[in-house]
Order: structure tokens, then sequence, then C-alpha cells
């Protein structure tokens, strides 16, 4: 690695936007002065070591303090985020993360139906690269995207809108962040089976051995191997997944938990067909069957704090992300169509290597009337990525004549480029709270960024440094304890790996967000939801031109949208949850094609919705149980160059039943129900056509102890 990798700016260096960081400490600063004087009367809050709300066995969550750093409530929060539970993953019996994320207001998933992988679209932007594990970034790059084993996951958090204050470089779009399933304060032995449509084939256990009742000393170990067939002919997934982890049982003012998991992947991609598919069915498989997909992805992270005498509490997040990627599956080619499909050999070996640091020390003050939480820190990431990259032009796959098989070969020119990414940043987030009743919220980050790019075929570097200064700014009313209106400001940015016309890195995205919207609860905050409008803007919009060879940034994009949504356990019986998004606005508003300026932005419907209900027939949940779910995606459009799609609106019912005893559980499950025939994607050309899942079942054995 060159040295230039590791060199980061001094604070002597320190510009401007740096300064705002600490003149907004100001504040904070006369009032830890305060605290520490014997004059005053400030009073503290104590910061509870174990504070955490079990999103796992709660349908409703409260909180969510993987993204926001915080112990306050969601209700609290002037920011639109959703958290898909435990309990909701497993209610609705969902298989894969972008699944569970066809739950979510303003999320499109799986658009690009890419099946192996976790596709999301979130208010309009495409964001699948935005993933976080335990709230650290999995991995920068986007030339193969990431799928999270969802039955290592505890529960799913979506936060929409700029993320650039709290995470560093983002898309505006939102994030998604995965919390894994971390040892729990009582000791349980968990198991099941399952069996469906298309050969599925999975065993899975949970394990948690917890002495005195107590997260402290606990041990939880997870296990999953599956194997499906897919409707396409000849393509498959094929996943096992294994994580452990162990809380240690140290004294009162430090805690320490570790967590390792390991996932394999081998799977068949399937890449959709083309779009004059009638005679041959939508089954057919363009791609050859013994040439597939092996991901391999490991990681290692810890989460630490300290709770100091005044009343600070430091913490640190730790993860270090190894990936592997080898492929040389069959694709087809441009302007692909029946019978006679030209197609290519894509070969791709990609290792990665994620190493993420979060440090923030954090406090609560009190002064007369003002509750003040601070939290202050410093974040890092670095990551190298070596990505090998040749597509060589094979013999066309005649679909009137299908014999599969690799006849001729023309190779084409490869790509080795080797990717240095980092970043530093320090933020700092103020939470005013005033007479119970105003909330207000300043947030300020300086990030410093490089990225470095390495042509290990012909030689030679480009590289690109960025500093950037990103905020956010938000006003609650909590008008009573059922509702509070807000309004909030935030923008981000994105640093880029892509080169332009000249071989040199293109500018960072950015990007910005004005929020309205009102947050409610009730029964006993059994009920949560929101309501919000927005206005979303993306510039320096990078895409690339695979005519001209190199990338272009095409202007700005601009959403206004939309969303309600609530999750409720109207009784301990009863649970519900709602989603709906109204998108009119998602167009190019500036581009340097005049055409581009005015089309809607690819795979963004105008209304989009989701209800579920899952209802127990016994108080305690045991017996039998029975769900349904509505799942709705209105019309969308895409479009690249002269290739343009309609996408028609569809609508998907679930269904599941199910019988509970104390030691073990029985259900069934049925999506689709009505075997709707439905287009869910293109690919990102918009040549080739994506189906949606027909009906399918899946029974399940589940035994507790």
């Amino acid at each position: 690695m060159p040295s230039s990798f590791h060199t980061l700016p001094t604070i002597a260096g320190m510009p401007r936007s740096c300064l705002c960081l600490a003149l907004a400490a100001i504040p904070v600063m006369a009032f830890s002065q305060a605290a520490d004087a014997p004059s005053t009367q400030l009073e503290t809050v104590q910061i509870q070591a174990e504070k955490q709300q079990n999103n796992e066995d709660n349908f409703v969550a409260r909180k969510t303090t993987g993204v926001l750093r915080s112990d306050a409530p969601l209700f609290e929060t002037a920011q639109s985020i959703s958290v898909v539970t435990q309990r909701q993953i497993e209610e609705k019996q969902v298989r894969s993360v972008a699944e569970a994320l066809e739950s979510v207001a303003g999320v499109a998933s799986g658009s690009y139906g890419r099946r192996g992988w976790d596709d999301f679209i979130i208010r309009g932007q495409i964001s699948s690269a935005q993933t976080y594990v335990d709230g650290l970034r999995a991995q920068t790059s986007t030339n193969v995207l990431r799928s999270e084993d969802i039955f290592g996951i505890g529960s799913i958090e979506v936060v929409k809108g700029p993320t650039s204050v709290g995470f560093g470089l983002a898309l505006p779009g939102g994030l998604v962040n995965l919390t894994t399933k971390r040892p729990q304060a009582e000791s349980f032995s968990r198991a099941g089976i399952s069996v469906g449509s298309y050969g599925l084939k999975e065993a899975n256990f949970d394990l948690n051995y917890s002495p005195d009742a107590s997260r402290k000393g606990a041990f939880r170990i997870v296990g999953r191997a599956s194997d499906q067939n897919d409707p396409t002919d000849y393509v498959y997934f094929k996943n096992q997944y294994l994580a452990g982890s162990y809380n240690f049982d140290l004294d009162g003012r430090n805690e320490l938990s570790v967590i390792a998991s390991y996932q394999h992947r081998n799977y068949i991609r399937n890449q959709g067909i083309p779009q004059n598919y009638e005679k041959y069915g939508r089954n057919v498989f363009i791609g050859e069957p013994d040439r597939s997909y092996e991901v391999d992805s490991y990681r290692l992270g810890a989460n630490y704090a300290h709770y100091f005498d005044n009343e600070w509490v430091f913490r640190q997040n730790f993860a270090l992300t190894k990936g592997s990627s080898l492929s040389n599956s069959v694709f087809a080619a441009a302007n692909a169509r029946f019978p006679l499909v030209a197609r290519q050999i894509n070969y791709q070996d990609k290792q990665d290597v994620n190493i993420a640091l979060d440090n923030y020390l954090q406090r609560n003050f009190k002064f007369d009337r003002v509750n003040y939480e601070l939290t202050a820190g410093v974040d890092m990431m670095r990551e190298r990525s070596d990505y090998y990259q040749r597509v060589d032009n094979i013999n066309p796959f005649n679909a009137d004549n299908p014999v599969y098989g690799v006849t001729s070969i023309k190779e084409g020119k490869p790509s080795h480029n080797l990717t240095y990414s980092q970043y530093v940043g320090l933020y700092l987030r103020n939470t005013i709270k005033i007479d119970e009743k105003w909330i207000v919220g300043l947030n300020g980050r300086h990030d410093w960024t490089r990225v470095e790019i390495q042509d290990r075929l012909a030689g030679g570097s480009v590289s690109n440094s960025n500093t950037a200064f990103t905020g956010s700014a938000s006003l609650m009313y909590q008008a009573s304890e059922f509702l509070a209106p807000y309004v909030s400001y935030s923008t981000s940015f994105m640093p880029v790996t892509d080169a332009g016309i000249n071989g040199t890195l293109l500018n960072p995205e950015e990007g910005k967000q004005t929020e309205l919207g009102v947050k409610f609860q009730a029964l006993d905050r059994r009920v949560q939801g929101y309501l919000a409008v927005y206005d979303l803007r993306r510039k320096n919009v990078t895409e690339n031109d695979a005519t001209l060879g190199y990338a272009v940034q095409t202007g700005e994009q601009t959403t206004k949208g939309f969303e309600a949504e609530v999750a409720a356990s109207l009784t301990r019986q009863w649970n519900v949850s709602a989603a709906y998004s109204y998108i009119p606005s998602a167009r190019t508003s500036q581009s340097l094609t005049a055409s581009e300026i005015g089309k809607r932005i690819n795979h963004v419907p105008k209304n989009a919705g989701s209800v579920f209900t899952q209802y127990y027939f016994n108080p305690d949940r045991l017996g039998w149980n029975m769900g349904a779910g509505l799942r709705m995606q209105g019309a969308r459009t895409a479009q690249r160059g002269t290739a343009f799609v309609n996408l028609a609106k569809y609508t998907l019912l679930d269904l599941n039943v199910g019988y509970e005893a104390k030691s073990w559980g029985l259900s069934l499950a049925i999506k689709n129900l009505l075997d709707k025939d439905y287009v869910q994607g293109t690919t990102p050309n918009a040549q080739l056509l994506s189906f949606g899942s027909p009906r399918t079942l899946m029974v399940s054995a589940r035994f507790k102890y």
C-alpha cells in the first residue's frame, strides 16, 4: 500500500467548517464546566449500562440505538426511521433482507431482479451499497453487492434521507443498518427446519447461554444452511451462515462484546430474459448451468463501553470485514433479443478488506428546564478492493434449439484495479430538549476522504482527495404524549471511484433534503408511526457510459414525496403494520444530455404500499395463529438510452397459518397466494426483464427449549 494512502490532514490545516464544529461545542463545554463547579445547580442524568431495547422480541420498535448512537425514543427523533424487528421478520416469514424491505415506506426492493443480492432504492435513489452492519459500513465498492443472511439479523433499521452527518460518505436516499443477534439475558435452545417450493431445504439453530440471567458473560451462536432452486431453469441458491458472539463479564464500568461470522454463498445468477419472451416463456435460462458465483464473507466485530465517574460514557465500535467473490458467469450481451441471444462470459475476481472504527463520548445534562445530550466522536474507515474483470464474447444462445455449452470464445480486454479508499470524520451531535416540549437538533461533521486507484495491468494510478462539511438541523414540538410534528434539513456527500474522459476521478456526489413530518404513538407506545413529506436533491449524479467508455456526471436528480408508516401491537394477540409512499416527482432535473431532462428515475413507482396483520387466538400466543399481508407496487418505467420498458403495477397477497406449543411450532407460509404473474424489474441497462416469484409454499417446524 502506498504511503499516500496513510496520509491524513493535520489539525493545523483545519478548514472553516471544522471551526463551526468547535464553535458549536462551546455551549456544551460551558455546561460541562458548570457540572464540575460546586456553585451550580446542575443535575446529571445517569446513563445506564444496559439500556438497549430488545427489538428481537417486540413487534413494535421504540428505540434504535444502532443508527442514532442514542437511547432517545423514535418518537422524539426528527427523522424518518423505520425498524423491521425480529418478530416482524418471523411473522411475515421473509427469507432475505430485500424481501423484508418490501414492507418499508419509501423503499423499492429487488428492482433489478438480481436474486442473490440485496437491491433496494430509498426515496428514488439507488442505495444498494448503503448497507451497514451494527452501525459500520460493510463496503464502499459496488462491483459486487452483498446479501447478508437474514437469520443472523436481530432487526433492520432504515434511515431515509441524507445520513452523512452520522455516517460520513453516503448517498442521499438513505441507508440500511443490520443489527446482528447478540447474547440475551436468558438461556435457550432453538432449532428449525423448512421445506418448500422449488426444492427448498433449510435447517437453522440459535443457542444462547446466560449465567445468572444476565447479558454479562452470555454467549450466543446461530447458524443456517439453505438450498433452493429458482423458477428460472438451472438457477439455484445455496447459503451457509455461522456466527458466534460473547459478552465479557467485566466490572460495572466496562462492557465488551465481540462477534465473529462467516457466510458462504454459491448461486447461479438469474440475469433476466429479453423483452420478446412471449413465444419462449419466462423460465428460459440464457446463461450456462455450470458457471456460478462463489462468495465468502468474514466479519469480526467488537463493541466496547466505559462509564466514567463524571457521567461521561466512551463507546467504541470496530469491525473487520473480508469479502471474496469469484465468478465466470455467462450473461446476455447488449441488445439481446430472442431467438438468438448474444452472450458474454463475465470473469470476476474481487477481494475486499474493510476496517471500520467509530469512537465517541456521550453525556446527558439537565440544566433547569433544559435537557441536553451531547455526542462527540471520530470515525474512520479504510478499504482495499482488488478487482479483476474480463468480458469475453461467446457463442449465442439459440432459444429455438436450446443447447448449452461454450463452443467459441473471443477474449475481451481485461482490467485489474486496486482501489484504496479511506475517510476520517469528526462529528458533533447536539440534542436539546426544552420544557419537555421542544427538541432541537444541531449536528455537524467534517470528513477527509482519499481514493486511489492503481491499474495493475497498464501501470500508473489516479487519486483524489476531498474534504466536506455536512450537517443537519431539526426542530420538533411534542404537542402531546401522542403527537410530535417536526421539520428537518440535512446534507450529504459521497466520493466516487469512477474516472471521467481524462482518466481523472470525478467530483463527489452531493445531496440535500428538507423534510416536514409528524411522529405519533399510542396505547402505551405499542403504536409507533410517522407521516412525512420531503424534497430531496442529488447533484453530480454519476453513470458509466458504455458508448463513451468512461463515466459521466449527468447533473441533478430531484425526488419529492410523501410517506406514511405505522406498526402496532393493538393487543397481545393482534399485530398490524402498514406503509404507503407517494412519489409524484422523481426526475432528472439537470443533465448534460438535454433529452434526459424531465425523465423519471428508473424503477421508482408513484404509489407503493403494504399492509400486514397477524392474530393469535390465545392471549399466551400458544395454539393457532393466522396472518395475511398485501404488497402493492405501482407502475414504473426503466430506460437507458434508446431502451425503454413500461413496468405494470401489481398487488400480491401473502398468507400464513401456524400452531405454537411450548416446545415446538408448525407453520405454513404462502407467498403470492393468487399466483400473480408480474415483472419485478429490469437490468440496469433496461434491456432484460426479471420476473417476480410465482406462488411459493414453505412449511416450517420449530423446536424451543
